[in-house]
């Protein structure tokens, strides 16, 4: 949740940044007050598995000028699988999944 909410709050705030972001695995291990090696690298892992892992589904809503009978929506794609060999986080925020959370969700799971 702590990374979601990172995440979430950085691009809820402006919409019109840039959506692909280099999260630096150092950052994210300063979030978590952990050294950044091969075990806090699972973890960080594990994490974004199960962010992904949590789509929202949007029912019979208009969004963007169409009409959504039924779609889900991830919070971001992964654009690098996570890994030692880089020290970042390459991922791209949904601006679909951003929309729908400002203007039809009161209280996002995110939002604690």
């Amino acid at each position: 949740m702590r990374l979601a909410n990172a995440i979430f709050h950085t691009y809820k705030l402006d919409p019109y940044k840039v959506l692909e972001r280099e999260v630096p695995l150092s950052r994210v291990c300063d979030l978590f007050k952990i050294d950044c090696n091969q075990e806090s690298l699972d973890y960080v892992s594990s994490l974004i598995d199960e962010i992904l892992d949590e789509p929202i589904a949007v029912i019979n809503k208009e969004l963007n000028h169409k009409q959504i009978d039924w779609a889900t929506y991830d919070f971001f794609t992964l654009l690098e699988p996570v890994g030692t060999s880089r020290n970042i986080i390459k991922l791209k925020i949904n601006h679909e999944y951003l929309t729908i959370t400002q203007k039809f969700v009161v209280n996002p799971f995110l939002e604690f």
